[in-house]
């Protein structure tokens, strides 16, 4: 039974890494959360549902105003996918493989998981490197008490304001972020006219330094948190209207008909750190979780589509 199944897998040209997208987007019945918890866009995951639906011939949501709602097909074939992750996981135990791997858990802000995220689960396989990553995505601030409180193993973020002295903070990439527009809708600030501040997060660093800059020059501002990246270029055809991201993010979603600003002292680079406890008893694990992640942000992010 089990060779049925792994045989209808390869038919439906179907990898470990597609079912466990497929499994996250049937569960989270909200394609904005599974855009923010992966490196795919929204409409990529549009698209990856509509695939879904013409692979089993009928459709696996209802389309509600409140929402997504999983049909009974729906349901029937995330616990179809869960057995076959499961008998996956026997088989990986039965060979020995499964029982070597080492979980960490690792911190991430938005902006981060939504750059290096898939990128750095894509290197730990590629390399053999037996290590379960479970990301927790919260602000750098949060993060850095959280490793403090040894609540998680390790983080990767911009470099918090505040440092604990049983904490490592290992500089891993010096960033930068840009503020921007839609290029029909320039903004003179000198005109100290209400602006709206488009953000991922509210405690990203990026946040609060343009936060800062806008209180120094007085210029009166909303902030709305956006979490899905591709929405963020709709928003930016409101009047008044800017956002704060970091630049990779920026060429990662290709956007265009945008306009930069160069702000008077507002300095756009923020640092890249790896934080970890200095006892942390699993040491070698996360080291080698620092090493691939280190390699990656010296690369450019590869666009999952």
């Amino acid at each position: 039974m089990a060779i049925k199944k792994f045989y209808r897998c390869v038919k439906y040209n179907m990898n470990i890494e597609e079912i466990a997208l497929k499994i996250e987007i049937l569960e989270r019945q909200n394609l904005s959360k599974s855009a923010e918890m992966t490196n795919y866009t929204q409409s990529a995951l549009t698209s990856k549902v509509k695939k879904m639906e013409a692979e089993i011939g009928q459709e696996v949501f209802k389309r509600t105003p409140q929402g997504l709602k999983i049909t009974n097909v729906g349901t029937q074939y995330l616990k179809f996918l869960k057995l076959i992750t499961e008998e996956y996981d026997e088989f990986l135990q039965g060979i020995g493989s499964a029982q070597s791997n080492t979980k960490i858990s690792l911190g991430t802000s938005h902006t981060t998981i939504k750059i290096y995220g898939a990128s750095i689960m894509n290197a730990l396989q590629t390399n053999n490197i037996p290590l379960d990553v479970d990301y927790i995505v919260e602000s750098s601030t949060s993060l850095n008490q959280k490793i403090h409180n040894a609540e998680m193993d390790c983080a990767l973020t911009s470099n918090p304001i505040k440092h604990y002295p049983d904490l490592n903070y290992d500089l891993i990439a010096t960033e930068t972020f840009e503020v921007i527009s839609n290029n029909s809708y320039i903004i003179d600030f000198e005109k100290r006219s209400p602006v709206t501040l488009l953000v991922l997060s509210r405690g990203c660093m990026y946040t609060q330094a343009m936060a800062e800059w806008l209180k120094k020059n007085h210029v009166p501002f909303t902030m709305k948190e956006i979490k899905s990246v591709s929405s963020i270029l709709d928003f930016l055809q409101i009047d008044n209207t800017i956002a704060v991201l970091n630049t990779k993010l920026i060429d990662l979603y290709n956007y265009s008909n945008i306009h930069y600003y160069d702000l008077q002292q507002l300095n756009k680079v923020i640092e890249t750190v790896f934080i970890y406890k200095k006892s942390e008893s699993q040491q070698s694990s996360i080291f080698q979780l620092k090493h691939i992640i280190k390699s990656l942000l010296l690369e450019d992010p590869i666009e999952q589509s």
